[in-house]
C-alpha cells in the first residue's frame, strides 16, 4: 500500500494519521485535500473534518542507486551472484564507492585488475550519460583494492630505497590512474625522491627519482 485516504478534525491530524498508516515520515508524502467540512454547529465551530488522500512520494533515483542496480544486472547477465553496497558521493572528491562481494570475484577482477578497471569504466560512463555529471567512480571487489594498495606500497618503497642507493631513476610496471595516484601520494612529501608519470594512454609507468644531491653522491662514488 502506497496511498491511503484518511480524515481528521484538522489537516495536521489527517496528515499524521496517514504518516502512521503508511509508516513513512510526513515529508515523504504527497498530500491532496479531497474534502473540507466547514459546517460545524451553526457554522460557529469552524472545520469539522478534513479528508485527504496521501501518497508516498516517489524517490528520485540517485547515481548510487542506478550504479548499484546496473552492477547487479551485469552480474546476473554474467551468471554471477553478488552483493553490492554503494556509498554517497563524497563532497570533496565527488567519488562514489561501490563495494562488491562475490564468490567468483577473480573472474570480475581479471589479471592485474584489468577486468575490474573495464567494469569501472563502463559504470562511470553509464552514470555520466544518465546524470550529465562527471562523477568519479571506484569499484572494489572482495577488498582487492586494499590488497593491491598494500602490494604497490611495498613495491614503491623498495624502488625508492634502491633509487636512493644507486642514484638512478627507476620505473614501475604500467599502472592505471588510480594505482599511479597511490604512489604519487605516498611520496608527495618525501624530500629524498620525486615521482612522475611517463607514457601514453590509460596505463603509464611511474618514474621514481632520487633528489639532486642523492643522485650525485652514488654517481661520484661509481666513477672513482
Amino acid at each position: 500500500m502506497d496511498a491511503i485516504e484518511v480524515e481528521g478534525k484538522t489537516y495536521e491530524e489527517a496528515v499524521k494519521k496517514a504518516s502512521l498508516a503508511l509508516n513513512v515520515d510526513e515529508k515523504d508524502l504527497d498530500i491532496e485535500v479531497t474534502e473540507v467540512d466547514t459546517k460545524g454547529i451553526l457554522g460557529l465551530l469552524g472545520s469539522k473534518k478534513v479528508r485527504i488522500t496521501a501518497k508516498i512520494r516517489e524517490k528520485e533515483e540517485t547515481p548510487e542507486d542506478y550504479g548499484k542496480q546496473l552492477l547487479q544486472d551485469l552480474g546476473r547477465f554474467a551468471g554471477l551472484a553478488f552483493n553490492v553496497k554503494a556509498t554517497e558521493a563524497d563532497e570533496k572528491t565527488e567519488r562514489i564507492l561501490f563495494l562488491i562481494q562475490c564468490d567468483d570475484g577473480d573472474v570480475l577482477i581479471g589479471k592485474d585488475g584489468e577486468t575490474l578497471e573495464a567494469l569501472q569504466h563502463i559504470l562511470r560512463l553509464a552514470i555520466a550519460k544518465k546524470y550529465k555529471q562527471n562523477l568519479k567512480v571506484l569499484v572494489d571487489i572482495n577488498g582487492y583494492r586494499e590488497k593491491r594498495r598494500n602490494a604497490l606500497t611495498v613495491m614503491a618503497k623498495r624502488l625508492a630505497d634502491k633509487a636512493k642507493r644507486t642514484g638512478r631513476r627507476l620505473k614501475t610496471d604500467p599502472l592505471n590512474p588510480y594505482e599511479r595516484r597511490i604512489i604519487h601520494t605516498l611520496f608527495k612529501y618525501n624530500k629524498n625522491v620525486t615521482t612522475k608519470s611517463e607514457g601514453e594512454g590509460h596505463t603509464k609507468k611511474v618514474v621514481i627519482s632520487p633528489t639532486g644531491s642523492m643522485r650525485q653522491g652514488p654517481a661520484r662514488h661509481g666513477r672513482r
